[in-house]
């Protein structure tokens, strides 16, 4: 017989993952909307596109767990909060630059979430998380202006350091508000804190984002 207790900790993962997807489609959408020129659009619409895809398969597991889709979703509609307001890009560069670094950290806390996920379920996430190229296109227009201009270097990587900030915030906070998503660690985190563990592996992973634009995080 089905766990309940088991049943609800999946399903209010699988609201996560479903919320974020639907936010990184609604931010690849609004950059698109900013790229200065009509490759640059396609791409990132592209992009929304295929975030947006999953979110029927993760709908049916947790129908097929029990759970409503919508509630689960939405019971992170206030996560990221005023986040646009208080991270506005005064740039098409720091517009990447804040995508870049806030979709890597909760993208990094999905991964950190989902460690002993049934097969099954294991699966479609893995599928949602699958690199779709944004890190690549970012790193691809970043990387020659920084090493052009080292005045917005140094500007890229203040900003990414507060969006970063912002970021790890906005985790640091859902791992409060939801402790249910704590239920999937292995033992190796659990053994590490739990909470404090996923803080460690998300500054580590956006320390390597910085790292790959020659950024100090």
């Amino acid at each position: 017989m089905p766990d309940p207790a088991e049943n609800a900790a999946v399903v209010d993962l699988l609201g996560l993952h479903s919320f974020i997807q639907l936010a990184a489609f609604t931010r690849f959408t609004k950059d698109a909307q900013h790229a200065p020129d009509l490759p640059g659009q396609v791409t990132l619409s592209r992009m929304a596109a295929g975030e947006l895809a999953h979110l029927d398969q993760l709908e049916r597991l947790v129908t097929d767990l029990g759970g409503d889709f919508y509630t689960s979703m939405g019971s992170y509609a206030a996560l990221l909060g005023d986040f646009d307001q208080r991270t506005a890009p005064g740039s098409w560069w720091e517009r990447l630059m804040r995508t870049y670094v806030a979709f890597g950290v909760l993208a990094d806390l999905q991964r950190a979430l989902s460690t002993r996920l049934d097969a099954t379920t294991g699966a479609a996430v893995e599928a949602t998380l699958a690199d779709s190229g944004h890190g690549d296109f970012v790193v691809a227009a970043l990387e020659p202006v920084i090493a052009a201009e080292p005045q917005l270097a140094a500007r890229l990587a203040l900003w990414g350091r507060r969006v970063g900030g912002e970021a790890l915030g906005i985790a640091q906070h859902a791992l409060a508000e939801h402790p249910l998503l704590l239920a999937h660690l292995d033992d190796d985190a659990a053994a590490g804190g739990g909470a404090a563990w996923v803080r460690n592996k998300l500054s580590t992973g956006h320390a390597r984002r910085m790292d790959r634009l020659g950024l100090t995080a």
